[in-house]
């Protein structure tokens, strides 16, 4: 029997050029930012599949401590380039007190939609 498609281009690791992005053994919708260079665990993101073709970003958080040194822009590069060839649609948001998390998705190519995203912040999408 087929193994199910779900989440299918992050069940290995994503490998960039100072990060990785690697499955979370305790669920396959949550995925470590590791540092190449020491293995250092940064931050986590976590996805979805809202239907076959929109995979959703519900979060990109890198850890504090880590912040502005490209993680996050890596790790999203990352995620991006592996949905592009399976989904359609690539959906993410950004929180209402946020305002550099509009920024964020908007230089990582997301477009804003019209209307409220959860908790009154923004939706953010890309299409193929």
């Amino acid at each position: 029997m087929a193994e199910p498609v779900t989440l299918a281009p992050f069940r290995r690791p994503l490998v960039g050029r100072r990060f990785r992005l690697e499955p979370d053994t305790g669920s396959p919708a949550r995925l470590k930012v590791i540092r190449l260079a020491d293995r250092e665990p940064v931050g986590t993101a976590t996805i979805e599949e809202l239907s076959p073709n929109t995979l959703l970003i519900s979060s990109l958080c890198i850890d504090a401590e880590h912040r502005g040194y490209g993680a996050g822009s890596e790790a999203a590069e990352l995620l991006l380039a592996a949905a592009a060839g399976v989904y359609e649609k690539i959906r993410t948001w950004a929180p209402p007190n946020l305002g550099l998390a509009v920024y964020f998705w908007v230089r990582m190519g997301l477009s804003p939609l019209h209307g409220e995203g959860p908790e009154g912040g923004l939706w953010f999408e890309r299409r193929r």
